[in-house]
């Protein structure tokens, strides 16, 4: 589930760099320039795509940590 809110995170505020990208382009540079909102939102982008790609490793990773806190094995 955090995984979920996360890259879904990352895409919301990836998609609002590019907006302000446009802004910049179109009235007045807001705060950064407009390649630089773009490269934001670029790396914003890669960085959901990542995490939606390693959720299912790290899924499996907790349902055998949560197995092994059941069983006593880890404390």
């Amino acid at each position: 589930m955090y995984h979920k809110i996360l890259a879904d995170g990352a895409f919301v505020v990836s998609s609002i760099c590019v907006l302000a990208a446009m802004a910049g382009w179109l009235v007045e540079d807001i705060w950064l320039a407009s390649s630089q909102w773009m490269l934001l939102a670029i790396f914003l982008l890669l960085v959901a795509i990542f995490v939606k790609m390693n959720t299912e490793d790290d899924e499996k990773l907790i349902k055998t940590y949560a197995k092994k806190r059941k069983s006593g094995g880890v404390k």
